[in-house]
């Protein structure tokens, strides 16, 4: 394996820590580990319907992004559950509390070459990862 190789897995395990510090509350570290061409698709819709994390396409739109939803929820706290990192590709479980509402999901992650995130399909649903 080279250096270059080494540096890319290093950058693509730092931005897999890092990413629910960053939903928790740290909005600026998505501009630290996505990529200038950054896309990410949720399978939940807003409460109203709407979508609009589709558009963004940067990662500052994507730090604005989750500074809105941080105000939205206030409250929600993130838990790894597990991750796996498999040269460009990523995975990551988690699990979310927002008072009462407890829900789990996975992310899937591409990786550029210098490791830093551009694309990400996240999917929760109605229960823990942790079964």
């Amino acid at each position: 394996m080279t250096n270059d190789t080494n540096d890319t897995s290093r950058t693509a395990r730092d931005a897999l820590d890092r990413w629910l510090t960053m939903w928790n509350g740290d909005a600026a570290i998505a501009r630290e580990v996505c990529a200038d061409d950054f896309r990410i698709r949720f399978a939940v819709t807003e409460p109203d319907g709407s979508t609009p994390a589709d558009r963004i396409r940067t990662a500052d739109e994507f730090a604005a992004y989750l500074e809105w939803w941080h105000g939205q929820h206030p409250d929600a706290v993130f838990t790894a559950i597990g991750s796996a990192l498999d040269g460009p590709h990523g995975r990551l479980t988690w699990d979310m509390e927002e008072g009462a509402v407890h829900v789990g999901g996975v992310d899937v992650f591409d990786f550029a070459e210098d490791g830093l995130v551009t694309r990400v399909w996240s999917a929760g649903g109605q229960r823990s990862m942790r079964a």
